[in-house]
């Protein structure tokens, strides 16, 4: 988890995002965990796996600019 920095309230707006994003493949990981045997291979089941299978590290790494000169 990222410390909130108050003086750039756009960073922390990217960081609150990206950890929404992750936050969120847990949740769909659990779904896929708990999906019935009658909907493997399914529509729905490969959805789901495409969610899981992204790596959002990169995106946890990334540091947007700053802007107006400041990075």
């Amino acid at each position: 988890m990222w410390v909130r920095d108050l003086s750039n309230p756009r960073l922390q707006r990217w960081r609150d995002a990206v950890q929404t994003l992750v936050d969120l493949q847990v949740e769909y990981q659990s779904w896929l965990d708990n999906l019935p045997d009658s909907l493997e291979g399914s529509a729905a089941a490969e959805k789901l796996e495409t969610v899981c299978e992204y790596d959002f590290g990169g995106l946890e790494a990334l540091e947007p600019p700053l802007g107006f000169g400041r990075d």
